[in-house]
């Protein structure tokens, strides 16, 4: 899925080989800003320990969930025939399906299209919440009518459940209309309608079927868990015997911006929205001290001072440059030092620009990374 700073490339690229080394001994790894879930899933693979991850955000636990809470493949067979299959049935006794089908049939030009879904998700008694917060924006009627009507019948309970709504959240994030993130859609200018057209026209069902399949075959070796957490304060309940990965936001604005979308499809309801990128209340985003320019650097010595406190090892992980939170690889090398001898490494990676505009600004950029390690003094 598309995910700002996610660690998959660095994986591959040394930061694999350093986790396994360093776990050894260990007694549980704690990702504490775990975030697309990837590291975690590594681990949850790679090492004979339990992972605990831990993100600000309801969509990023639930991702990490979906592979930490088991250790055995699941049968993606039984979720098509439980929760898929049954999918077309209601899709045929909803008049606001129909009427979503009729629109997409019609295939009018971009401009006509957004302004016709915008109505009828509007007008129209239809599905849940993305219907009618993204429908005409982010998603096109249909699209926005099958995420709600298969978010409204995930399991009830047990590793399905975890499964079927990370693949959502997975197909929600290929199939939304926005340059990289859900910050903003795309418009319904010349340039941008054609953008607007392609993602509109993607079927969730074939990305959703695609994420079941990757997901089911991925478990852990030791159960792990994964909560919604304030990694400050989840510091407190470490144990000494814990390896700790730290990979903080670098942006100055808080990720629950780039990804509302995916929180809507994670807790299953919203309430109203506003603006260009059609943003939940504040009070509905959590918000992260790592993203406020003026707080960032206290809250990353006050999260080493915890670690440290306890005794942990940590790999951080950060890139080597001024981010726009105020923060740098220098900076956070400084702060790290006051508590922690360091082995530090730098690694070639690119990270996302949260889209782009093709022109001055790139999607993604080529970057140097800084991977530290922290050993107790």
């Amino acid at each position: 899925m598309k995910y700002m700073g996610s660690k998959r490339v660095m994986l591959q690229n040394g930061l694999g080989e350093l986790l396994r080394a360093t776990s050894k001994k260990k007694e549980r790894l704690v990702d504490l800003f775990s975030g697309s879930a990837s590291v975690s899933w590594f681990a949850a693979a790679t090492l004979e320990l339990p992972v605990i991850a831990v993100d600000l955000q309801s969509f990023a636990a639930i991702l990490a969930r979906s592979v930490l809470a088991r250790t055995q493949e699941l049968d993606p067979n039984r979720i098509e025939v439980n929760w898929l299959r049954p999918l077309a049935k209601r899709l045929a006794r909803s008049k606001a399906w129909r009427k979503a089908q009729a629109l997409d049939l019609s295939q009018p030009n971009a401009g006509s299209w957004a302004k016709r879904a915008r109505q009828l998700c509007s007008d129209s008694a239809g599905s849940g919440p993305s219907w009618r917060a993204y429908g005409g924006y982010y998603f096109s009627p249909s699209q926005a009518f099958v995420l709600d009507s298969l978010r409204s019948s995930v399991p009830a309970r047990g590793p399905e459940r975890w499964v079927c709504t990370a693949a959502l959240i997975m197909a929600a994030s290929r199939c939304a209309a926005a340059p990289g993130h859900t910050a903003q859609p795309f418009g319904t200018s010349r340039s941008a309608g054609p953008y607007l057209r392609e993602a509109w026209m993607r079927d969730p069902v074939v990305f959703i079927r695609r994420a079941v399949g990757d997901l089911s075959r991925r478990f852990a070796r030791v159960k792990g868990s994964a909560r919604v957490g304030d990694a400050v304060q989840t510091a407190r309940c470490l144990r000494e015997s814990d390896l700790v990965f730290v990979d903080p936001p670098y942006s100055g604005v808080h990720y629950s911006r780039f990804y509302h979308v995916l929180e809507t499809l994670a807790r299953g309801k919203c309430g109203p929205v506003g603006g260009s990128g059609r943003y939940p209340a504040r009070d509905e985003r959590p918000s992260s001290l790592f993203s406020q320019k003026s707080n960032a650097l206290a809250a990353m010595e006050l999260l080493l001072q915890r670690v440290s406190d306890v005794g942990c090892t940590a790999i951080l992980t950060f890139p080597n440059h001024e981010c726009s939170n105020g923060l740098s690889g220098r900076m956070v090398t400084e702060a790290a030092a006051e508590h922690f001898r360091i082995v530090a490494r730098v690694v070639k990676t690119r990270f996302s620009t949260l889209g782009g505009n093709g022109e001055s600004r790139k999607a993604r950029l080529d970057s140097d990374e800084l991977i530290l390690l922290l050993n107790p003094k």
